[in-house]
């Protein structure tokens, strides 16, 4: 499993409509109190169909980011496989599905209710009837492989994750590097916590998983459940 987005140029493309927006909105005086943070750009303004477009962008250029790393990664498990065979060590053979892709900070155009309505996917991913999704753990725990489920209340939602029980900051700050490196020890997962700043994705920092997973049974079935074996931060 992967898990990687746009990076810097997401948040870049973000923070310039978002300054945009509050700008416009206080030219145009919207009504929207500016403490709200809901400032808005309409859809068929020029800056509107100017944001959506480098939004879409920024969610292809992730996906093709995903796309390579993952083809990297099988190709490093297929020339293990392919090696140890020539040696005669009969290990096996190497054998790799289609990609499963998952967005889960985009908005797009849907049909709910009735109505045709921009849904804001942040943290959130798309789980119609038969879509086969992702479901992400932390370091430390299980992470799932469902299939969506279509509940219209949820807008054919469901969860991205565990969530967090802390920020990053708070993490990074309250939380014990020992213990939590013991903890992956003690579960025989290969891992690269080294450091207090590494402490901001660890186990402790979020939700109980199978807790969340209880909670969305409306939303989603699980297909396979993954235990971790290694975890690489990068």
């Amino acid at each position: 499993m992967i898990h990687s987005g746009s990076r810097n140029l997401g948040l870049k493309v973000a923070k310039y409509y978002d300054k945009l927006a509050v700008e416009l909105n206080e030219k145009w005086k919207s009504g929207v109190p500016k403490s709200w943070q809901l400032a808005f750009l309409p859809v068929e303004s020029e800056e509107g169909k100017a944001y959506i477009r480098e939004m879409n962008y920024c969610v292809e250029f992730a996906l093709a980011n995903r796309k390579l790393m993952m083809e990297r990664v099988v190709e490093i498990f297929d020339n293990y496989y392919k090696e140890n065979w020539d040696y005669g060590k009969m290990i096996g053979v190497f054998e790799s599905e289609p990609m499963i892709n998952i967005a889960h900070n985009y908005a797009s155009l849907e049909n709910h209710f009735g109505k045709d309505v921009w849904i804001h996917r942040k943290g959130a991913t798309l789980a119609r009837e038969g879509t086969i999704g992702i479901i992400p753990g932390s370091m430390g725990s299980k992470s799932y492989i469902v299939e969506g489920l279509g509940n219209p209340e949820s807008f054919m939602s469901c969860s991205h994750g565990a969530g967090r029980m802390m920020s990053r900051t708070k993490a990074k700050s309250e939380l014990n590097l020992g213990a939590e490196i013991k903890l992956l020890d003690d579960q025989g997962i290969i891992h690269g916590l080294r450091h207090v700043s590494n402490l901001d994705e660890a186990t402790s920092a979020y939700k109980s998983i199978d807790e969340v997973m209880e909670n969305q049974k409306d939303l989603i079935k699980i297909k396979i459940t993954l235990t971790p074996l290694a975890v690489i931060k990068g």
